[in-house]
């Protein structure tokens, strides 16, 4: 599993554990100090590997390939849009180009933001590609060198595409962790308030990316979603009641950048009807358990305090400008 450290590897390698199958992690750090966290029962070799610029070298006997790994937030690429493209496509090239070489099959994760976003649309698999962002310009690039591959070379390869997940081990630069800081700290809320978009719980989107892996078809894209949509006011809204001593909630009707559309809403019909897949954990109680665990993981959480205390009008919010030693301004 590459991007093993991020938060979908982290939360996907725990899954994956539980129900037997053997991982090797692979990703360039662990800079948010997930991995440190991994259970004893579930202890997991490890291979620390920068993808857009090592040799690959998996264990033998490796017989799948999660692709994970990518820098995936997108106010980061609007500021270092050719350090995203490069560093996602080379990943992904070197990933391919292994499993090519050494016949094991890929199951790579892209995103619903190669849709690019409209107002009153929901998104099909079958919709054409609308990029807003270099870092689903990216995204978009990496597909195609996946359909490419898999024509060129007869790799199987499978793509999923991944709408707005939440959850634990989230870094709080994201919407919804944010405001989690925000609130354990007695902050008030920071809430963009006029974008849609569409919101899913980890745990479901473990379960379809499981599911993909056993049972979905090579060369078939799959989006991972709910097909409702939210806005980021619906979000303070269901937030506000979860601490009494939330007093404010500060409403930005803009965003910080021009890197997103104003609605994306996607539809996972063909996950739904080939693999009978279906969200199990609505938002309030997918909110309700989150906000939970970050109360339980203060000493993690605040290990990002400096991101979620400043303004999302600055570039400093974004951890990984001090991950990749990018000057803040």
């Amino acid at each position: 599993m590459t991007g093993a450290s991020g938060f979908v590897g982290f939360n996907l390698s725990q899954y994956l554990a539980q129900k037997g199958h053997r991982i090797t992690l692979l990703d360039r750090d662990d800079y948010c100090q997930r991995l440190v966290h991994i259970s004893p029962l579930h202890e997991m070799p490890f291979i620390c590997c920068d993808l857009a610029s090592d040799r690959i070298h998996l264990p033998p006997g490796t017989d799948y390939i999660i692709h994970l790994a990518a820098m995936p937030h997108v106010d980061y690429s609007y500021h270092q849009p050719g350090e995203v493209f490069r560093n996602n496509t080379l990943s992904t090239q070197a990933i391919l180009q292994y499993a090519t070489e050494h016949r094991i099959p890929v199951l790579l994760a892209s995103s619903v933001e190669v849709y690019g976003g409209d107002w009153g649309r929901v998104y099909h698999e079958s919709d054409p590609y609308a990029p807003v962002s270099p870092y689903s310009a990216s995204k978009v690039a990496c597909e195609m060198l996946a359909h490419s591959y898999a024509q060129c070379y007869q790799l199987p390869v499978k793509l999923f595409r991944l709408t707005n997940l939440y959850g634990p081990w989230q870094l709080p630069d994201r919407i919804i962790p944010r405001n989690f800081g925000r609130m354990l700290d007695g902050l008030p809320l920071d809430i963009q308030g006029s974008a849609v978009r569409d919101f899913l719980y980890v745990d479901d989107a473990l379960r379809a990316i499981e599911q993909i892996m056993l049972k979905g078809k090579d060369g078939q894209v799959y989006n991972i979603s709910t097909g409702l949509g939210t806005t980021m006011q619906e979000i303070g809204e269901i937030l506000k009641p979860m601490d009494r001593s939330v007093a404010a909630v500060e409403i930005r009707e803009q965003e910080p950048t021009q890197s997103r559309g104003s609605s994306l809403v996607v539809h996972s019909g063909r996950l739904r009807a080939e693999l009978g897949w279906l969200p199990q954990t609505t938002l309030e109680k997918g909110l309700e358990k989150t906000f939970r665990w970050y109360q339980e993981h203060p000493e993690w959480v605040r290990q990002f305090s400096r991101e979620y205390h400043t303004t999302r009008e600055t570039r400093s919010f974004i951890v990984d400008m001090a991950r990749y030693a990018v000057p803040a301004v």
